[in-house]
């Protein structure tokens, strides 16, 4: 890839469009800010191709991925909106949780360690990305996944903005089991909660403290 970059630069620069000080310059600054990308690219179809860690996906994983995706979204809406009850298309009945001080065993126990103790009066915002599903078999499925859950304060009167805000900084993973209808629920979950920023005020007592998963 180097050679490449330094062939094309010398048939450029040398070119009669470039013959001015001032183009040449501006060519120099391009191929140098395309240089980063050219090595990517470079790794990407050279080195990484290579990597053996993660079998080839097949048409089904795509859409298993995505099916994996769209119900952590949900997750994130369900806790922000205060909808605990669509968190029956999320988790399974029988989910095993370790999100809270005490694991829940059941779907039932965490709606109402969400909504009773936990995020019924608090103003949030989850995000969870940097999404990896991996070990796809026919009925299940794993993922780590990164996640930010934000606590803000109360807009008072007059107020376009909460003044305060606690920032969780988490990691998720997620066992997963396919449904006879076809969705996809997560079975077990574990966090691990790599650091907390801002206002602890915020946040409910019952949240969990740091490095509360098993992994």
């Amino acid at each position: 890839m180097r050679w490449v970059y330094k062939r094309v630069h010398l048939h450029l620069y040398n070119g009669s469009f470039f013959k001015s000080n001032r183009k040449k310059k501006l060519l120099t600054m391009y191929l140098s800010l395309a240089a980063p990308a050219l090595a990517l690219f470079s790794l990407a179809s050279g080195q990484l191709a290579n990597y053996t860690g993660f079998t080839a996906q097949t048409p089904t994983d795509a859409m298993t991925i995505t099916s994996i995706h769209n119900v952590l979204a949900l997750f994130n809406l369900a806790l922000d909106s205060k909808n605990f009850q669509a968190l029956r298309d999320v988790y399974t009945v029988d989910v095993v949780a370790r999100v809270a001080r005490t694991p829940t065993n059941d779907l039932d126990s965490l709606i109402k360690f969400y909504n009773g103790t936990a995020l019924g009066d608090v103003v949030t915002q989850h995000t969870v990305h940097t999404i990896f599903v991996y070990n796809i078999q026919r009925d299940s499925a794993q993922s780590i996944s990164y996640a930010n859950a934000l606590y803000f304060s109360k807009i008072g009167q007059g107020q376009f903005f909460a003044r305060d805000v606690d920032t969780f900084y988490e990691r998720y993973d997620d066992v997963w089991q396919k449904q006879q209808d076809g969705r996809w629920l997560i079975k077990e979950r574990s966090i691990n909660i790599y650091a907390q920023v801002g206002n602890s005020s915020l946040v409910p007592p019952t949240q969990p403290t740091f490095n509360t998963s098993k992994v």
